[in-house]
């Protein structure tokens, strides 16, 4: 028996391992007729592809990646996936074709790779991140097992987890700040030409805070501030950027014992509340949820918001649709749906902390209930 329940984990996870690869295919199979690179559920200002091949052809053309106002990313990236965007016709080899329709969903893949990888090697929110290098990976609070050793006087202290330590925190701390200043070094001689590094922190950073680009998206700013006064417009930009540093202190000190999913509660956040958000933000939270499968099985309403993030799914490209090509509906019809997808994250991160917290109350009445008799 113990070598079935072994045996069962690992086969259902390669089950989702082909299965994910295989859907995979399909899309990639199917890239005309889904055309995943022009929806604004995949593609945004900051993910398009079309926008790195422009950015590369202005570098190209020895001007700088920003003057178009339409790339707004790394300059970096612009060596290292610029290529990927051109191709040489046969027999003209100077000349040069810019894949303008090139997939979207292969740079937001890339974009969550690098935070997945950012997440497993701690590099991810700084405050998570103190806490898991200092505590170490998610765990019930070490009072719970100080308290179980109180009472039944069986753990030895070398079984304790360990306390906070400071040493991988400044470590981590010294090698992030090097890399930092590498990296604006390399962007820095990339744009040496083009203004510098200002010009990219403008282009990039003062380009998601101030929200210039008003395109269509699943998120609900550009629907806000379309509409908003522009005498109130930074006003409103400060709320609604402040408001995501109000979560950050109370959740790290309540999940403080839980730096993973305090990640996860964070990338959620952050994908409900930034600027252009996309379906591989949700596809990445929602990726990580397999982590806490046992602490989060109580969840109240798992029901309700699967099959609320799979309407939301279905209804998003259809109001696109109606309002954009077929002209009978309006931005109201969208906006709804991105009102909906809001409210489908909110209750997710409320859910998600409450059964966390729920699970942890009950590890402190095992804890601190009466030891059970050894015979028994």
């Amino acid at each position: 028996m113990e070598k079935l329940k072994k045996k069962t984990p690992s086969f259902s996870f390669w089950i989702w391992v082909i299965a994910s690869i295989i859907f995979r295919l399909i899309l990639i199979y199917f890239p005309k007729n889904l055309n995943l690179s022009s929806r604004p559920e995949v593609s945004t200002p900051l993910t398009s592809f079309r926008r790195l091949a422009e950015g590369y052809w202005l570098k190209q053309s020895s001007m700088s990646p920003y003057a178009g106002s339409m790339y707004h990313g790394s300059p970096l990236l612009l060596s290292l996936l610029g290529p990927l965007t051109v191709k040489r016709i046969e027999g003209q080899p100077d000349h040069l074709l810019y894949r303008t329709n090139s997939l979207g969903r292969f740079w937001m893949g890339h974009c969550n790779s690098f935070v997945s990888l950012s997440c497993y090697s701690d590099h991810s929110v700084f405050s998570q991140v103190i806490f898991l290098l200092g505590c170490g990976p998610d765990a019930p609070p070490r009072k719970l097992f100080l308290q179980r050793h109180q009472q039944e006087e069986v753990l030895n202290q070398s079984k304790l987890p360990l306390g906070f330590s400071w040493r991988p925190i400044i470590h981590f701390a010294f090698w992030a700040l090097l890399w930092s200043v590498y990296v604006l070094v390399l962007c820095g001689i990339s744009l040496k030409q083009f203004g510098g590094i200002w010009e990219m922190f403008k282009s990039t950073y003062g380009f998601i805070l101030t929200v210039e680009d008003l395109s269509p998206n699943i998120g609900v700013l550009w629907y806000f501030f379309a509409e908003v006064f522009d005498f109130f417009r930074n006003f409103f930009l400060i709320v609604f950027h402040v408001n995501i540093i109000f979560m950050i202190l109370p959740l790290a000190i309540r999940l403080c014992h839980r730096p993973c999913f305090l990640a996860f509660v964070y990338i959620a956040i952050f994908s409900m509340l930034k600027s252009y958000p996309s379906v591989g933000d949700s596809a990445l939270y929602l990726g990580l949820l397999g982590w806490f499968v046992n602490e989060l099985a109580d969840m109240q309403f798992s029901f309700f918001l699967f099959c609320g993030y799979f309407g939301v799914s279905l209804l998003s490209p259809v109001m696109h649709n109606l309002w954009i090509w077929r002209g009978t509906g309006n931005a109201n019809f969208y906006f709804a749906t991105a009102m909906v997808y809001a409210c489908l994250q909110i209750i997710l991160v409320v859910e998600g902390v409450s059964a966390m917290l729920n699970h942890d109350r009950k590890l402190r009445n095992l804890t601190t209930g009466k030891p059970r008799d050894a015979k028994s």
